[in-house]
């Protein structure tokens, strides 16, 4: 497979970028009508070029003022960025706006390429060169100058042998892939395809993949890569995606791909922002993030003007790590990173501190951090879209922090305060039921949030301390003392019993009992095999000398009134019609009965 790198051509409007990209490979981008009527590039345009072993994609983004938001678009997820500068007019304003855009998103890597220097004469274009020189004094990046002129034949193959001399990029391999989508179209005979940069991991054609902003799982066809099929396309690449089970009207430029479960959306989240320009609190901006624009504003946490809060006015699903763009209608007012993008339940105070942990990496803080603030344990699940790092590093800094439980089969962390909770609840339990036979399942089913190896760590500990006996799987208060099994034997049959005709769902039987399911299934299982308890259908356990009762009334009202029904039956038993229902279907299963049109009839009748 090539080594691939993206670059992004960025300059002021008519300084040659398209022609630049035609003289590099013979692709003229603008292929719309009303960009060749013009003589300008309107939107995003796609191509590349190869020697065989690196593939070098191009982004070649429009260059006037008004275009501002299609070269955010583009300018996300290159790898370099080639900033055009005709020779015979200099640095201008949108070569100014370009170069602030492409340092706020984190391009660290300029290739300058000073365009049309068969107009321009060596003094100007030596001192085009000191200008460019001043400029990058301003910021800390990395950047050569060529000069090039599409007549100029040498000039061109010297500018490709340098490209294909840049080194590719490394790119971050998450375990799961996002892909922001910056055009979405139809072909004939194959359907919707979308094209953008594959970013944090690989995609294959076998996957199944999740449009975040429609909450809907797709298929994939197959996948493009410069007019190549690919079985698989790795981080950093530009791909197009032949995607089925939608039409290209239902997506938009900014949708996100990714895989299920992985990413979740929040209208707010927690930036470091780096601005150039005033921005008050509570100021409306446009937030550019990835090839999605939107609207939104700034909050900013009291006395730190650095940290804010972005509320935007859709859900939002970003990563940590990840750059944004902020804007006016006329002008780029700055930009920064999101450091939480997902919704903590935090203080100020708390909330701050967390946000520096972020802002220098210190994980391991933020890990602490967040236990406090989740007392109810916190995922690790998400932690390529929490903290840009895998799963498996996650893990292992959360088992570093002190008293904190990790549940590696789970993916949850618990602090030493959600133990405290838990052991509470224990204690309520046994308080309302000293009966109870506690284990990991039955707290588990009580509360979602509860993992069984964490509960089995907390019964254990209990058990330890002597504030609990444990007798086979089971962990029971100090005061219980009958024989575990007779118990469970007892408890469940004498309630079913006491329930009458009325008898309650099993997994509301063994809640009301403080009982796990696994454990009262297998009870019920053996009083259904005694005939003890009869089992009418999927929910419905009844007691054998219940149904016995239950059927001799069926039949005195079938004696008496000539027929059987839902009404009669009705006003005989004051039972749901989920009951009835069930014991009239029952009925029907004796040889003596006809049902006819939902009224029961003995055969002796119809005689």
């Amino acid at each position: 497979m090539q080594d691939n790198v993206i670059l992004g051509s960025i300059g002021h409007i008519d300084h040659g970028k398209t022609s630049l990209i035609a003289a590099l490979n013979g692709f003229w981008g603008d292929e719309r009508e009303d960009e060749q009527k013009r003589g300008i590039t309107l939107d995003l345009s796609f191509s590349n070029l190869s020697n065989g072993i690196k593939n070098i994609a191009f982004i070649d983004v429009p260059g006037h003022e008004r275009l501002v938001k299609n070269m955010i678009a583009g300018a996300f997820g290159i790898d370099y960025a080639l900033l055009v500068i005709a020779s015979n007019e200099g640095i201008k304003p949108q070569t100014l706006e370009h170069l602030k855009i492409t340092y706020l998103l984190g391009i660290k890597e300029f290739l300058v390429i000073l365009t049309k220097t068969d107009l321009a004469s060596k003094n100007t274009i030596a001192a085009i060169k000191l200008q460019i020189k001043e400029l990058f004094s301003h910021y800390n990046l990395n950047y050569s100058i060529f000069e090039c002129s599409i007549y100029d034949n040498a000039s061109i193959q010297a500018l490709k042998e340098a490209l294909f001399l840049l080194p590719k990029k490394l790119h971050r391999d998450l375990g799961c892939f996002r892909y922001y989508i910056d055009r979405a179209f139809a072909i004939k005979g194959s359907g919707c395809v979308v094209s953008g940069t594959l970013l944090d991991g690989n995609l294959n054609v076998e996957q199944k993949i999740w449009c975040c902003n429609l909450q809907k799982s797709l298929g994939i066809k197959n996948i493009q890569s410069h007019n190549a099929f690919i079985k698989e396309a790795k981080s950093g690449q530009r791909i197009a995606i032949n995607l089925a089970g939608i039409s290209h009207n239902a997506l938009k430029r900014g949708y996100l791909l990714t895989k299920k479960g992985y990413l979740r959306g929040f209208n707010a989240v927690e930036v470091c922002l780096d601005l150039h320009e005033n921005i008050t609190h509570n100021s409306e901006v446009l937030v550019f993030i990835g090839s999605l624009k939107c609207k939104g504003k700034v909050l900013f946490l009291k006395n730190h003007p650095k940290y804010a809060t972005l509320k935007c006015d859709r859900a939002i699903f970003s990563a940590f790590g990840e750059r944004f763009i902020l804007r006016d209608e006329n002008k780029t007012l700055g930009g920064g990173k999101i450091l939480s993008p997902i919704g903590d339940p935090m203080k100020k105070k708390q909330k701050l501190a967390f946000l520096e942990s972020l802002d220098k990496e210190d994980f391991k803080t933020a890990f602490s951090i967040l236990l406090s603030a989740h007392k109810k344990g916190f995922g690790l699940i998400s932690t390529m879209q929490r903290f840009g790092i895998p799963q498996s590093e996650a893990i292992n800094i959360a088992s570093e922090i002190q008293d904190c439980f990790v549940s590696t089969k789970h993916l949850v962390a618990y602090g030493k305060q959600t133990e405290q909770i838990l052991e509470k609840i224990i204690h309520n339990i046994l308080d309302k039921n000293p009966n109870a036979l506690l284990s990991p399942a039955l707290l588990s089913q009580k509360h979602a949030w509860i993992v069984e190896d964490f509960a089995k760590m907390v019964l254990e500990t209990m058990h330890q301390r002597g504030l609990l006996n444990k007798e086979e799987s089971f962990y029971i208060s100090l005061s219980f003392k009958e024989n575990i099994q007779d118990y469970l034997y007892k408890s469940i049959y004498e309630t079913l019993q006491m329930q009458g005709f009325e008898p309650i769902a099993p997994y509301n039987l063994y809640e009301s009992l403080d009982i796990d399911r696994a454990t009262g299934n297998l009870v019920l299982k053996q009083l259904t095999r005694e005939k003890k308890v009869i089992r009418l259908n999927h929910k419905l356990f009844i007691s054998a000398q219940s149904l016995s009762q239950l059927l001799a009334l069926m039949r005195k009202i079938l004696q008496d009134e000539g027929y059987l029904e839902l009404n009669n039956l009705k006003n005989h038993l004051n039972l749901s019609r989920k009951y009835l229902i069930t014991y009239l279907d029952y009925l029907d299963s004796f040889s003596d009965i006809i049902n006819k049109e939902g009224r029961r009839f003995k055969k002796d009748q119809l005689c």
